[in-house]
């Protein structure tokens, strides 16, 4: 049976259409676009996409200078390219910690928020209490494996760039940019891109597939790893493709972005920028990006469906809303 992926994207798109705007209630936009925008916090956390290295690094000390001098014939004085002393070094690292707190803080509050905004989309309502408190245990363990992958490719990150500074610029500075260097170099960036392929596919993996099957399952992050990788496994180039597909999506949505605030002189931009406000906005977007994954991988056996087999009417549209209506859906046991 061929995989589709615009089948998907229409029934997604058209929840979203259904939920929103059928009819139309400005609290619920609020709510839900407030259960969105937690959600999204782990995009603004931070961990894993620092620049690192743009202060530079400084190394006293004769005895460092002088394996620096010896070993690799270069100044330990280049790295001090801006001449921090003890207190200034202290203020910076003091700042960092802090900056990781509030990083951690934020990815904890987004897994919270991923639950709950997967939970308003699936029953077609917009809550914040009830959600915060049920999926708490689950979102607690999202947490803690969103920290694990980051520390683990810090780690690795870490070990591609040691290898940079002790070994190509030496050659750099010594003017043999040739043969090994360029070996080296070619090598590292390969392993890098590979590394932030397989990172970014690990990201996109538990926030589209694995939270769905954490949340029908009501299991951790770790047993629904388990219980999606069989199915990784055996599909592995529609779960890629499907990735490029919402990379594409994103792109669009993006380029629809810039255009809209070019059209607009940047005022558009400007109201997007502001926190919760611009989620609220481009709520139709971010509840079809929520319901994308879930509607692809209803595709692959019914023990993924969120949501009931068939909600759409003859054209493919999802039924109107009415009062109350949507409470049980979707809510389904292990």
């Amino acid at each position: 049976m061929p995989v589709a992926y615009v089948v998907p994207l229409q029934r997604a798109w058209a929840r979203a259409k259904s939920m929103l705007f059928r009819p139309f209630n400005l609290e619920l936009w609020f709510v839900l676009g407030f259960t969105a925008w937690l959600a999204r916090l782990w995009d603004n956390a931070g961990m894993g996409g620092g620049n690192w290295g743009r202060n530079g690094v400084r190394i006293d000390g004769d005895e460092a200078g002088r394996i620096f001098r010896d070993d690799y014939g270069w100044e330990v004085e280049r790295f001090n390219w801006f001449g921090l002393g003890g207190l200034e070094a202290g203020l910076i690292v003091l700042l960092v910690l802090i900056g990781l707190a509030l990083a951690v803080a934020l990815a904890w509050l987004s897994s919270r928020g991923e639950f709950m905004f997967l939970d308003n989309v699936v029953h077609r309502r917009a809550e914040v209490t009830r959600p915060w408190r049920e999926f708490g245990r689950l979102a607690d363990t999202l947490f803690l494996w969103r920290v694990g992958v980051q520390i683990v490719c810090g780690a690795l990150a870490l070990a591609l760039v040691l290898p940079a500074l002790f070994t190509i610029i030496p050659i750099v500075e010594g003017g043999a940019w040739r043969g090994f260097g360029i070996l080296v170099a070619l090598l590292l960036a390969l392993i890098g891109f590979l590394l932030g392929i397989a990172s970014a596919l690990v990201n996109f993996w538990t926030d589209q597939f694995v939270v769905p099957v954490m949340y029908r399952r009501r299991v951790s992050v770790l047993d629904g790893w388990r219980l999606f990788v069989p199915l990784l496994r055996v599909r592995l180039a529609p779960m890629v493709l499907f990735a490029l597909f919402y990379l594409a999506l994103a792109i669009g949505v993006g380029l629809a972005v810039l255009a809209a605030g070019l059209v607009t002189c940047c005022v558009g931009w400007l109201v997007l920028a502001i926190p919760y406000i611009g989620t609220v906005i481009m709520l139709p977007i971010y509840v079809t990006g929520r319901a994308l994954g879930p509607e692809f991988l209803t595709q692959f056996g019914d023990e993924y469906r969120l949501w009931d087999e068939d909600e759409t009417d003859g054209n493919g549209t999802p039924p109107e809303l009415t009062d109350g209506g949507g409470e049980d859906e979707g809510d389904q046991g292990p």
